[in-house]
């Protein structure tokens, strides 16, 4: 009789911890996208949770491999301008390598200023490294959050992009975007 306590008391407790594990996953989900739906979108072997009212968006990069963009923010042209695009290229160099010749060309280009760089972890359970910049092309000024990360013999790079003005209302979302990013099989 005991035996069958115990063997009920385990799979109870199996029972709570997926239960709580399901709300707790749902309610993390919530909380990226400010209390809406969300939206995996998956696409040529990588994943990203975004805001459902996010549509995945065009782009002149042959090197993209995902674009989202915000669907109710929208330039004076009409094209979205709260954005994140995932991009990937084969590279035999080290990540470190490729990073610092991006930065000196960021460096370089007078319509770029660079604010930020550092190191970051566990993105795609890979670590990497952010660099965090303002452009001006043409009179628009946005700002842009870069992630590096390296994954066999490609570099990865999600960069986040907003109106520069409205860049800190974006940032926590970009955040969780880039946490949710995922490599898929």
């Amino acid at each position: 009789m005991k035996k069958s306590y115990i063997i009920v008391l385990l799979v109870l407790m199996v029972i709570a911890s997926a239960a709580f594990l399901l709300v707790y996953n749902a309610k993390h989900s919530e909380d990226i996208t400010n209390g809406t739906s969300s939206l995996l979108v998956s696409q040529h072997g990588v994943s990203i949770i975004v805001p459902q009212e996010w549509v995945k968006a065009d782009t002149d990069s042959n090197s993209s491999i995902l674009a989202v963009a915000n669907s109710s923010s929208k330039d004076s042209d009409g094209f979205n301008d709260i954005n994140v695009n995932i991009e990937r290229k084969q590279s035999v160099n080290s990540l470190d390598y490729e990073f610092k010749n991006y930065c000196k060309s960021l460096a370089s280009d007078y319509n770029s200023k660079i604010l930020f760089t550092g190191n970051v972890s566990n993105v795609g359970k890979h670590d990497g490294m952010e660099v965090d910049y303002k452009s001006n092309l043409n009179g628009v000024q946005k700002q842009h959050k870069s992630i590096w990360i390296k994954k066999d013999d490609f570099i990865y790079v999600i960069l986040c992009s907003a109106p520069a003005k409205s860049f800190s209302k974006q940032e926590l979302l970009f955040n969780a975007i880039i946490g949710s990013f995922k490599f898929r099989k």
